[in-house]
């Protein structure tokens, strides 16, 4: 008699192979429209426009932190925080 183990043991074992002819395929699929900007008659990647974004909001971000808190304690880590977490949202809202 089968124990419970072995039985999801061997369900997950079909499942994965039921799903194996897939795995190929997933690595063949591409970006349909590359997230690129035009400027100027020039492409740029959406992603350099958001870290230039990130930037600007990080040292406005720094403005108004310094004026409350003159003395702040681990502010690379906050404003290296900051950056990627406005960065990423840029990319969340425009693409």
């Amino acid at each position: 008699m089968y124990s419970i183990m072995q039985i999801i043991k061997s369900r997950i074992r079909i499942a994965l192979e039921k799903m194996a002819w897939l795995m190929p395929a997933l690595g063949l699929t591409g970006c349909s429209l590359s997230p690129a900007i035009p400027v100027i008659g020039a492409y740029y990647p959406g992603w350099l426009f958001c870290l230039i974004i990130g930037v600007i909001l990080t040292l406005i971000s720094r403005r108004i932190i310094l004026n409350r808190y003159p003395s702040l304690a681990l502010a690379s880590v906050i404003y290296t925080a900051l950056f990627a977490l406005y960065s990423m949202l840029v990319w969340l809202v425009f693409f």
